[in-house]
């Protein structure tokens, strides 16, 4: 039996999910996610706890996973395509943070599985997200591979695509992160670009960039209560006062993590070691690391979006997302230039997702 949606929801899968960023942006731009796809089980836990009971979650080797076993879980009938496929490799290979070791990382590899599903499932859409080190690695072989399977993944199966260097601080998300998005359409149409939101010198009439202060509005002080992962590390005396003593801006030599400003975007929240545990930036005002739950705010995620597993696990959750505003911003494209329908409307999406304290000026009086 075919997975239920309403009347102007259109379906989506998910591949490579994490902690669902990517499926929480793009569900409050009318994409259901019927089935998510990732091989951490502390990953799939989170999935399973906060998407729609809909969704089917299969925590396995995305080797293992088949188009027809996607087609099958969310009970698609012959001659019925998917909507939407959506998801972002493994991007460490890539990444200027990790070696570049490219394909001859065993992570870079995965690729060829988001090839191999998009071949077996033919959406009628795809988004493909990566960090932006995909351009260069191996003097951009790397990236003219990508774009030339993700064009013609198999014979008789071809994508008009787009692709685009996109910074999530242009987007609501209170972060600088540059990521590459790809879009590939086989339904005759196509987007042209993603329109930004937020303006670094903003004129009348826009919405200026998303600070830390902006991201942190309204948060309690560190608990087990509420919000869920908002506790952190214990710290050391010296460490203690080695980052009260550092200014906003600045990086720490030893843990080589930056001191947040209030007054501007966070840097780039990354997921950190899957050995030594992984660290948050250091809080604008408190000398603490960030629990996950800030990071999580400056992701962009909803407070009542819980992540399973505790210390690294929470956090690289939380660094390997797409933020969700970047997400719903990429997502209300394509539901507009390739489906042809009415976009969410901007505080609609705020709303669904969560995120009116970063814009109250928008809910001023509300």
């Amino acid at each position: 039996m075919a997975k239920t949606s309403s009347k102007d929801e259109l379906n989506l899968v998910s591949l490579f999910s994490g902690g669902g960023g990517l499926d929480i942006g793009l569900g409050a731009a009318g994409f259901k996610t019927l089935f998510a796809n990732d091989v951490i089980p502390q990953c799939c836990e989170t999935l399973r706890s906060n998407l729609s009971k809909d969704a089917t979650v299969v925590c396995n080797d995305i080797k293992n996973v088949s188009g027809l076993d996607i087609r099958k879980a969310i009970g698609l009938t012959k001659g019925r395509a998917v909507d939407l496929l959506a998801g972002g490799p493994p991007c460490q290979a890539f990444s200027i943070f990790g070696q570049r070791k490219g394909r001859a990382d065993p992570r870079g590899q995965m690729v060829y599985e988001y090839f191999r599903i998009l071949s077996e499932l033919r959406p009628k859409a795809f988004v493909f997200e990566n960090v932006f080190g995909l351009l260069t690695v191996e003097n951009g072989a790397v990236y003219k591979l990508v774009c030339e399977k993700l064009s013609n993944p198999s014979e008789g199966l071809s994508y008009d695509i787009k692709a685009f260097r996109l910074n999530a601080v242009d987007y609501g998300v209170p972060q600088y992160r540059d990521r590459v998005i790809i879009v590939g359409s086989r339904t005759g149409r196509n987007v042209e670009g993603i329109p930004p939101v937020t303006f670094e010198n903003p004129e009348e009439g826009q919405l200026g960039y998303r600070t830390v202060a902006d991201a942190l509005r309204g948060l309690p002080v560190p608990n087990d209560a509420f919000p869920a992962n908002h506790t952190g590390r214990v710290h050391s005396r010296e460490i203690v006062e080695r980052y009260a003593a550092m200014a906003p801006g600045e990086r720490d030599a030893y843990t080589r993590i930056n001191k947040l400003d209030l007054d501007r975007p966070s840097f780039t929240i990354i997921c950190g070691s899957n050995c030594g545990g992984g660290k948050g930036h250091i809080h604008p005002i408190v000398p603490r690391e960030v629990t996950p739950r800030e990071s999580a705010r400056i992701q962009t995620f909803p407070d009542s979006w819980s992540f399973s597993g505790k210390g690294r696990y929470a956090i690289s959750q939380v660094g390997n997302a797409v933020p969700s505003l970047l997400a719903f911003a990429i997502g209300n494209e394509i539901r507009q230039k390739i489906f042809g329908r009415k976009k969410v409307p901007f505080k609609t999406g705020l709303v669904k997702m969560g995120q009116q304290h970063l814009f109250p000026e928008l809910f001023a009086g509300k």
